[in-house]
């Protein structure tokens, strides 16, 4: 995924077009939309002193969230880039009444690292000081790169962790119009960065051996690991996104000193440009309406480094699915289902860009979501290559797979493989470019960039779970072709079918409706009782 700063500018006519709704999947789940935000949101977080919620934009402004009980929700800006010195904002996170941030200062051909804390004082200001900068770096274009991104603490609140992001795609030479001849990546990036919580002022220096020893470096090859998050067992996780190849975008489970692939390995596909001679046509993971096909990045490469003596990579986390696991097949380029193929993904649908991690660390949520993880997509789904109109850089896109949606993550600890494997599920969708979550107790904050923060209300776990109805709507045939049935145990409102946008095809009020004239794919179906509302997916092929 590219800097999200950019984002907006691909994207604003979009969101005048087209109506969106988030519509839910399951049933006893209430969403709302609480506020618009303003431009390039990019992270929320709850303050534990105020107990309100605050969300950053990428220029730098952090706004303070007032949810009254009745009436609209507003927002407040508190703290602007000219205060705590960060030009792109991309990490916001609390330590009690402490703010952490990270994000990057970007010039002409040059970037800065920027890992800064404010401490609260009795007026609402707060003083800056700096945890944590880069010596200035090579950037890879004008715009800057993937750069600094994710910030979290840990459970005990003794440390705090950063991610820095590639200034490459795929490892691929990047000069930045002659300014860096022969730079790929430099010591500073594809790093996951582990600072005590009370340090300040560290300086990372440009050189490999010097931030190598420095005692800072928690773990290696990440390309973008933009969100992390703790699992109740105080595990850290992380995703990260593959670039423009259909390789796998990951969930990484982070432990010191490992190596998680990049600029060599991608959702356990290793990076064709190792291989020499290669020749990108003959190369079905890629796509040719990509930026990286168009600007000869997948280019033969026999400079290409090699992996060093020993390395050793720690794989992704398996996703058995049954959602967010399709993939392209390395031989003929067919779209396949993993878990239709009785197989597995590492971790999810190549281009989804899973964002918005979160665990329900306290055991807060009903079964089946009980100490479990939740997370975002921000990309929208395409066709059978890839693509799609809404797209913010023209592709590629997920492939089949309907995105913008909020899957529910069941990991298992498999001893054999000293690595957890999961279940993805999808349980929400219709979302808008939405970049990052935050889980209070039984509700779930979704923020977009460019658009809404969503209110979403679980029941809280009473320890006594009520069994829902879920065979109170039925679809059939389904898949279907010309005609569609729809059966419910309530009297039926409402019914409308939902394209995978969330965009709204049709409404009626029959329990059957001709479909004839819609394009084979996937589809929702929302039913409307007296008894709430229910969605479910449906298959139109012929």
């Amino acid at each position: 995924m590219k800097k999200l700063v950019l984002l907006i500018i691909a994207f604003n006519f979009t969101n005048t077009v087209f109506a969106q709704r988030v519509y839910s999947l399951v049933p006893g789940i209430v969403v709302d939309s609480i506020l618009k935000t303003k431009p390039n949101a990019t992270k929320i977080a709850k303050d534990p002193i105020s107990g309100h919620l605050f969300y950053a934009t990428s220029g730098g402004n952090i706004y303070e969230v007032f949810i009254p009980t009745s009436g609209s929700s507003t927002d407040s800006l508190r703290y602007t880039s000219a205060q705590h010195g960060i030009t792109t904002l991309q990490g916001l996170c609390f330590k009690d009444s402490i703010m952490f941030l990270c994000g990057n200062q970007w010039s002409t051909t040059t970037g800065i690292g920027m890992v800064v804390k404010g401490t609260l004082h009795s007026n609402n200001l707060r003083t800056w000081v700096n945890i944590a900068t880069t010596a200035p770096y090579p950037t890879a274009d004008i715009n800057g790169d993937h750069g600094f991104a994710g910030v979290n603490i840990d459970p005990a609140k003794q440390h705090i962790y950063v991610s820095s992001g590639a200034r490459t795609h795929l490892g691929e030479i990047r000069t930045n119009g002659g300014a860096w001849p022969n730079c790929r990546e430099v010591p500073a990036t594809t790093r996951i960065y582990k600072f005590p919580i009370d340090t300040t002022g560290v300086l990372l220096p440009n050189d490999s051996t010097l931030i190598d020893n420095s005692g800072f470096v928690f773990a290696y090859g990440t390309r973008n690991a933009y969100d992390m998050g703790w699992d109740g067992n105080n595990n850290l996780f992380a995703i990260d996104n593959s670039g423009e190849r259909d390789d796998p975008e990951e969930l990484n489970w982070l432990r010191y000193g490992k190596n998680y692939g990049y600029p060599w390995r991608m959702g356990n596909d290793y990076n064709p440009l190792i291989h020499s001679p290669y020749n990108v046509n003959n190369d079905v993971l890629v796509n040719h309406l990509s930026e990286g096909y168009q600007s000869g990045w997948f280019a033969n490469d026999p400079t290409f480094p090699q992996i060093p003596n020993g390395t050793i990579f720690t794989d992704p986390v398996l996703n058995y699915g049954p959602d967010a696991d399709f993939y392209r097949d390395s031989i003929n380029g067919k779209v396949k289902n993993a878990s239709d193929e009785g197989t597995f993904i590492s971790s999810f649908t190549p281009h989804r860009s899973p964002l918005g991690l979160v665990f329900d660390k306290d055991s807060l949520l009903p079964t089946p979501y009980r100490g479990d993880a939740l997370i975002l997509s921000f990309m929208p789904g395409g066709d059978s290559t890839g693509y799609t109109p809404l797209s913010p850089w023209g592709g590629p896109c997920p492939f089949v797979d309907p995105v913008r949606d909020l899957l529910h993550l069941k990991l298992i600890y498999n001893a054999a493989l000293d690595n957890y494997t999961m279940t993805a599920t999808k349980i929400m969708f219709g979302f808008y470019l939405p970049v990052d979550a935050e889980l209070v107790k039984d509700t779930l904050y979704v923020i977009e960039n460019g658009g809404d923060i969503w209110r979403i209300i679980f029941p809280l776990y009473s320890g006594v779970q009520k069994n829902k109805n879920e065979s109170s709507l039925v679809l059939y045939p389904n898949p279907a072709s010309n005609n569609l049935q729809i059966k419910s145990n309530e009297k039926t409102i409402q019914i409308q079918v939902i394209d995978m946008f969330g965009i709204e095809i049709l409404t009626t009020k029959e329990n059957s409706i001709d479909i004839s004239n819609l394009q084979e794919g996937i589809y929702f179906v929302n039913v409307k009782t007296n008894e709430g509302s229910l969605t479910k997916k449906i298959i139109v092929q012929r």
